[in-house]
């Protein structure tokens, strides 16, 4: 309970702070200097965006004072004249007289209330904040400490509590001059008592509280004075003047920054002049929508709210939760995905509820139809956007990150505006006519039901599916969550390892291997095959026909008619263990893709092979060292990134590009952290603490699958470590200028793909070290490749078709083999099982079709591949793949010769 009220009332201001904050502080630039300015950049913002509600918090004080002033003669002489329930009754009905009541002496606490949740969001975001820490500011040596500015021998004071402190007091004394005592007995104590609570308090944090108060001290004195605005017209003036001259005629700044200096002094000096100018000659026209005895606006408020918070709340983000619910389960620590709806509907309810309703309360009648229709109008809009742009952006990642940046063409934004606009004028129009209050509560009630129903329907879908994943929580096994070994290799006799590598890049061997020598000793013996061919373009194609051979292409597969592909999926998957096991093989199997046909394995497929050891190592390994460059799960930040997903997806796509900021979200902590790359890197880190190399001379046959590199983020050259922030400026890789590497997934495609190669070559190391390597045959493999455009040899201009989608990875080290070759013989991924079986099982047969496993299909005809997008196995589990949305080509021998290749269709 206290968790939802923290997230209702505190959340949504820390949440404007941190986007502020981060905004000012990439402005500034991320060095360690720039904190303090970013800082006091904040608090002025705050104070700014906060100024209209506290000056309003301030005339309903004064008017609260004013009327205990009023009511206080007769007050004090019924309290003197009566007594008990006499005194009780007469001062009820005194109140009532004039109007009054009793629980109205809070408002003249309303400031101090509205400060402490401000206070808190600000204190638990700066005393978090790691950019503070070693970061220094003028004598302050280190932000992220209290500032220890005296010292007195050994001892050391912090000074600026006690300089906020004096600020605050001398602001108050300004403010409450002719205020009763109680109020001031109030505020002196609350100064006290930030004192006491932000003495030991990091430096930044009393930086950004002392800046507030030196805020609150300007805007003391302004009220003083008796035209306010004139003396803050001339201020701005003068300071656009000084910065213009300062600036511009120093001659120290390019064109560009002097074009900028120009438009602050514009700003600073023509602005705030021509809005003083037009105040004193406006003279308000009546609005009948607005006058006194226009109906109250508080329904269409609330609806209006309403309508946002389940919009944003719950529609929003149970659609996304909705399309894979596996997604976005941790399995480190199992939740029902659905508690993010919790956590984005207390944000949405904080925004559009508590605080916009709090506005709502302390506006006059005036503002509070204005804020209401404003609410009406920013309802459509959002409902526009969401519902009808912005809606193909690709794949997303559990993580909220779109697999490419999304990204608008200027055509696309001015429709976008000009349909806005046009929505916007036609809410006007409605809400001025004589019926706008009907029809503005009708709109929204209508809204406000479908977006409720939607969003049941979400959740229903997404319980539904998680009643089918219940078996996830049965998963964990001891020796992987405490990192025990979970596989066994013996050192005398023979082992066979498949490791599937999820998406890995074929053509970025050559590359990979010239920029680290050192790959190509702990690569020794094996071959690597770049004519290699997958028969789909994702893992739910291209892993039967890996793991189960010919028998389970696309097209053998769709053969088969009767039965559902989960039901072939599942049988390709127990091919080789279960042939394995029938020749006295111990077998280990690590994370099979689609077990069951979901996302997450269900390793019960395995349960009627009790020699089988089946386990799943994806996100239950965590690698310690890697750990502690990182900074928090990245599923706690989905707390926070739900609902700021759901303002990108209902923002005009102008803005929603920059306010998506690459999936962070203007998040100030943990960007690019303990991602589900780190997940998976982890298992590969771990490699040699997860093997036990037995004396046994029981063969071993293990099979696993990673998915590093199918999940691209940038890493820190040049050795490619697993970094929280990352600075590669002035730094290359050895693929640079040879393939295209301008787009940022393609660079951190490549990282990834350099990252996992470097982790397989430690682990071949630790296995050449303990004699567990020349008895071993390794057939590194990927399901599929990525349409990257990154190889020139692989664009196919007729047919027209990325080669670099269907080239996957394939190399191979068979027993004893000592030197790395490439071969250019063509091969597909469906050849592994063949592979894996030569000399090792004689005439190997599918146990469960009786067909013998061997290869002449890839000679006996062309093969045939699919550029089908229809990859997701929660929604296309039917007995044939769903390709018609692709095309379908046929190929043979050379993959990279053009001649090679037709379109079917």
């Amino acid at each position: 309970m206290f968790s939802i009220l923290y997230n209702i009332i505190i959340s949504p201001i820390e949440l404007v702070v941190e986007v502020v904050f981060e905004l000012l502080f990439r402005l500034l630039g991320r060095g360690y200097t720039n904190q303090g300015l970013a800082v006091i950049g904040v608090s002025l913002a705050i104070s700014l965006l906060t100024l209209p509600l506290y000056r309003r918090a301030d005339a309903v004080q004064q008017k609260e004072r004013d009327m205990q002033k009023k009511l206080s003669r007769w007050v004090a002489h019924i309290k003197k004249t009566f007594k008990g329930d006499e005194r009780f009754m007469m001062l009820q009905t005194y109140y009532r007289e004039n109007n009054y009541s009793p629980l109205s002496a809070l408002n003249g606490s309303i400031s101090l209330l509205l400060e402490i949740p401000f206070f808190i969001a600000a204190y638990h975001f700066l005393s978090h904040l790691v950019e503070l820490h070693g970061a220094s500011f003028g004598p302050i040596a280190d932000l992220g400490l209290p500032d220890r500015l005296i010292h007195v021998g050994s001892f050391s004071f912090n000074l600026l509590p006690v300089l906020m402190t004096a600020i605050n007091c001398v602001s108050s004394a300004i403010y409450l001059k002719g205020f009763p005592l109680k109020d001031k007995v109030q505020t002196y104590g609350m100064a006290l008592i930030f004192l006491v609570l932000l003495y030991n308090s990091p430096a930044g944090l009393v930086v950004y509280w002392t800046c507030n108060n030196i805020f609150s001290l300007v805007k003391n004195v302004f009220y003083r004075l008796k035209n306010p605005w004139k003396v803050f017209c001339i201020l701005c003036a003068t300071l656009g003047t000084i910065l213009f001259g300062a600036v511009v005629l120093s001659g120290i700044l390019n064109s560009t920054k002097k074009y900028v200096a120009m438009t602050l002094f514009l700003y600073c000096t023509y602005i705030p002049l021509v809005w003083s100018a037009l105040r004193k000659k406006r003279t308000p026209a009546p609005e009948k929508m607005f006058s006194a005895t226009h109906p109250s606006s508080s329904p269409i408020f609330v609806l209006s709210s309403l309508v946002l918070v389940v919009l944003t709340g719950l529609l929003i983000p149970s659609s996304v939760i909705a399309s894979s619910p596996a997604e976005f389960v941790d399995l480190t620590d199992y939740q029902n995905p659905l508690h993010f709806l919790v956590n984005a509907t207390c944000y949405a309810i904080g925004f559009f509820l508590l605080w916009a309703g709090i506005i709502y309360k302390m506006l006059d009648e005036k503002g509070k139809r204005r804020l209401s229709y404003g609410m009406v109008i920013a309802a459509m809009l959002c409902m526009v956007n969401y519902l009808f742009f912005g809606r193909h952006l690709g794949t997303i990642s559990a993580y909220l990150r779109f697999d490419v940046e999304p990204a608008f063409s200027a055509l696309e934004k001015l429709i976008n505006l000009s349909a806005l606009a046009a929505v916007a004028s036609l809410c006007v129009a409605a809400l001025l006519h004589k019926h706008g209050k009907t029809i503005a509560s009708f709109t929204m009630l209508v809204l406000l039901i479908c977006v409720a129903g939607m969003s049941v329907s979400h959740i229903y879908r997404t319980q539904r599916q998680l009643h089918e994943m219940a078996y996830i929580t049965q998963t964990t096994a001891e020796d992987v969550e405490t990192n025990k070994p979970i596989f066994t290799l013996s050192k005398t006799g023979k082992n066979v390892i498949v490791f599937m590598l999820d998406r890995a890049i074929s053509g970025y061997v050559p590359y990979l291997l010239a920029e680290k020598p050192l790959l190509q000793e702990q690569f020794a013996g094996f071959t690597y095959y770049p004519n290699t061919l997958s028969h789909g373009f994702f893992t739910n194609f291209g892993t039967p026909a890996l793991f189960g051979g010919y028998e389970y292409t696309v097209t053998e597969m769709n053969k088969r008619n009767t039965e559902l592909l989960g039901n072939k999926q599942d049988e390709a998957l127990k091919v080789l263990p279960v042939l394995f096991s029938q020749h006295d093989f111990g077998v280990t199997v690590c994370d099979p893709p689609y077990a069951g046909y979901k996302w997450i394995p269900d390793l019960s497929i395995y349960d009627d092979y009790p020699n089988i050891r089946a386990y799943i190592t994806s996100g239950k390994i965590n690698d310690k060292n890697l750990e502690k460059e990182m900074q928090g799960n990245s599923f706690e930040r989905n707390r926070r990134n739900f609902f700021c997903y759901a303002l990108f997806k209902t923002l005009p796509i102008a803005v929603s590009t920059a306010f998506y900021d690459k999936g962070f979200y203007f998040s100030s902590s943990g960007r690019e952290t303990y991602d589900r790359f780190y997940k998976e890197y982890s298992v590969l880190n771990m490699l040699p603490q997860l093997t036990h190399l037995s004396e046994d001379s029981t063969n071993q046959y293990l099979s696993i699958v990673n998915t590093s590199t199918h999940e691209p983020r940038l890493l820190q050259l040049p050795d490619y470590a697993l970094k929280a922030s990352v600075d590669n400026s002035g730094l290359q890789t050895a693929a640079d200028g040879h393939i295209d590497m301008e787009r940022e997934e393609q660079i951190m495609h490549y990282h990834v793909n350099m990252a996992s190669f470097l982790a397989l070559g430690k682990w071949f190391d630790f296995l050449r070290e303990h004699g567990a390597y020349d008895n071993t045959r390794i057939i590194i493999v990927a399901d599929h490749g990525r349409g990257l455009a990154q190889f020139d040899y692989m664009l196919m201009k007729n047919p027209e078709i990325d080669v670099e989608w269907c080239n996957p990875l394939l190399m191979v080290k068979d027993f004893g083999a000592k030197d790395f070759s490439v071969s250019s013989e063509f091969m597909t991924n469906a050849d592994v099982p063949t592979l894996a079986t030569s000399g090792v099982i004689e005439n190997p047969v599918n146990p469960f079709t009786g067909k013998a496993i061997q290869n002449s299909e890839k000679t006996a005809h062309p093969q045939l591949v699919t550029s089908s997008l229809h990859y997701d196995i929660t929604e296309y589990n039917y007995t044939t793949f769903d390709t018609s949305d692709g095309h379908w080509f046929s190929v043979r021998d050379n993959i990279f010769d053009e001649a090679n290749w037709k379109q079917l269709d």
